[in-house]
């Protein structure tokens, strides 16, 4: 497993939050790990899929498996501390 600087890091997770944010994958909507990806450069488009599951054990990303691999979402109850990072 790669590691991931602390600017990186940051700099990702922001840009994740924002794009589920803006598509509205709340809850009952989500999105696919390889649309997850799209946007970045190459050398950060592994890292972001590293940064989601960091989100995912921090509670602020749910995960939930389907048909065609993982999909991502926003959870509701942690709708402050989004709004928080975003900004």
């Amino acid at each position: 497993m790669a590691k991931i600087e602390r600017s990186t890091y940051i700099r990702i997770s922001k840009t994740l939050l924002r794009k589920l944010f803006r598509t509205g994958c709340w809850g009952a909507g989500s999105m696919y790990e390889e649309h997850l990806k799209e946007g970045f450069p190459k050398e950060d488009a592994d890292k972001a899929i590293l940064v989601a599951d960091a989100l995912v054990r921090q509670g602020i990303l749910g995960k939930k498996r389907k048909l065609y691999g993982f999909k991502y979402f926003l959870r509701e109850e942690m709708y402050e501390k989004i709004m928080e990072i975003i900004q």
